[in-house]
């Protein structure tokens, strides 16, 4: 009886300190989870101070930048060097009617405005040279028929996408676009396979026109053919 008293009796007290033990476990992983929490609180209050700071600084730069769209521009300081290059032209769409001159004919033909065109082009076909007075002179076709002869002023290598370089004689014609009158240097090529009879290259738009590729026929409908006039004589373009 004894013998069995002390056995509960230690069954008893191994139970007690295994609780305790059990206890002691649970309290330190208790302390061990709230610590964590804690750096993960504070770690989260420095992302959101941070988050502030950075959303303050956007919100300054964005009021400055309204500032500044609000604050009315001078005419004085608005792109001076655009209204310095714009000063004295004429605003011309990328196809505008032009009357070329051709001396015994007026041609009236769409025309396409050409930036990247160092000299302007006309459409003509049959293209020989003749001696007349001692000048070498060249005569061609026009795209109705009509034969044109003009003195050969000089040739000029022009350089195609899919071909080498293209030798073409070049004259000087009269051009009308609008209220524009000018004497400038063409050459002379088949365009019969493009759109226009008439491409006009820099050294006619040069100093006296700008292009909107966006607009068309800005300087009017098609014009009526005219009976020359001694007085109304057109401004000489600069040679190329």
């Amino acid at each position: 009886m004894r013998a069995l008293t002390m056995l509960l009796a230690i069954l008893l007290l191994q139970g007690c300190i295994a609780t305790k033990s059990l206890q002691r476990d649970t309290l330190q992983s208790a302390q061990l989870a709230a610590q964590q929490c804690s750096e993960t609180l504070i770690q989260v209050n420095d992302l959101i101070e941070e988050q502030q700071k950075t959303t303050q600084a956007i919100e300054r730069e964005a009021k400055k930048s309204r500032a500044a769209l609000t604050r009315p521009v001078q005419r004085d300081q608005a792109c001076p060097d655009l209204r310095k290059s714009l000063r004295n032209k004429t605003v011309v769409g990328a196809v505008e009617w032009a009357m070329v001159d051709l001396g015994s004919k007026q041609l009236i033909a769409k025309a396409r405005m050409d930036t990247g065109a160092s000299t302007s082009s006309l459409n003509a076909t049959n293209i020989s040279e003749f001696e007349r007075n001692g000048q070498r002179w060249v005569r061609f076709t026009l795209a109705d028929g009509t034969e044109v002869s003009k003195v050969l002023i000089r040739y000029v290598n022009v350089r195609q996408a899919s071909t080498n370089k293209d030798r073409r004689r070049v004259v000087k014609l009269g051009i009308k676009l609008g209220t524009i009158s000018y004497v400038g240097e063409f050459t002379l090529a088949d365009r019969s396979h493009l759109k226009y009879e008439v491409l006009i290259g820099r050294n006619v738009l040069r100093d006296l026109m700008v292009v909107d590729v966006a607009r068309l026929y800005m300087l009017g409908k098609k014009p009526k053919e005219t009976k020359k006039s001694s007085k109304n004589t057109p401004k000489k373009a600069a040679r190329n």
